[in-house]
C-alpha cells in the first residue's frame, strides 16, 4: 500500500474506527466477567456487555487503550512503521504527524 491508497482508505477518522470495529469484531471482544456477547452502541463507540453491562471502549484490550490518541493518528503511525525498511525512530514519527 502506498500513500495514495493509504490515505485514500484511511483518510477520516471515522474510516480508520470503521475499519478498526471491523477488524476487532472478526477476533472478538471479551469483557472482563468472561461473558463473550455484546451490545453495540454507536453513539459512543462502545461495546455493552450483555451480562453485567459493561461498557468496553473500542481502544480497550490494545496497544491503544490508555491513549488520548486518535485513530488516524494510529493508523498513521503503524503505517508509516511498515513502509519502511529501517523503521522510524520516536522523534522522526512526532516530526512526521
Amino acid at each position: 500500500m502506498n500513500i495514495f491508497s493509504f490515505t485514500t482508505h484511511f483518510g477520516r477518522e471515522e474510516d480508520c474506527r470503521i475499519h478498526f470495529k471491523e477488524q476487532r469484531d472478526k477476533i472478538g471482544v471479551v469483557c472482563k466477567c468472561g461473558h463473550k456477547e455484546h451490545f453495540w452502541i454507536k453513539s459512543i463507540w462502545s461495546y455493552e456487555c450483555k451480562k453485567c453491562r459493561k461498557r468496553i471502549s473500542l481502544k480497550s484490550g490494545t496497544i491503544m487503550q490508555n491513549s488520548n490518541l486518535s485513530f488516524l493518528i494510529w493508523y498513521k503511525t503503524m503505517f508509516l512503521m511498515s513502509v519502511t525498511k529501517k523503521g522510524f525512530s520516536s522523534k522522526e514519527i512526532q516530526k512526521q504527524l
